[in-house]
């Protein structure tokens, strides 16, 4: 996962600099968009990973409150 979102970054920043040395102001916007979108899912899936572990801590301590009711 991390090599394709690395891919992305790179195809999106190579469309970025052919858009502004050939003055194409549509992959310029195109690529910023791409970056955009790529920055936005590794946000989404770094809370779900948050979130995951909080599930996580959660589950262990009411194990741990269960253990210590009996």
């Amino acid at each position: 996962m991390a090599d394709e979102k690395t891919s992305e970054k790179a195809k999106a920043l190579g469309k970025e600099a052919v858009g502004k040395v050939t003055g194409d102001e549509d992959k310029v916007r195109e690529a910023e968009a791409q970056q955009k979108k790529s920055q936005k899912a590794e946000e989404a899936e770094r809370l779900e990973a948050e979130a995951e572990r909080k599930r996580n801590q959660e589950i262990g301590h009411k194990g741990e409150e269960a253990k210590h009711q009996d």
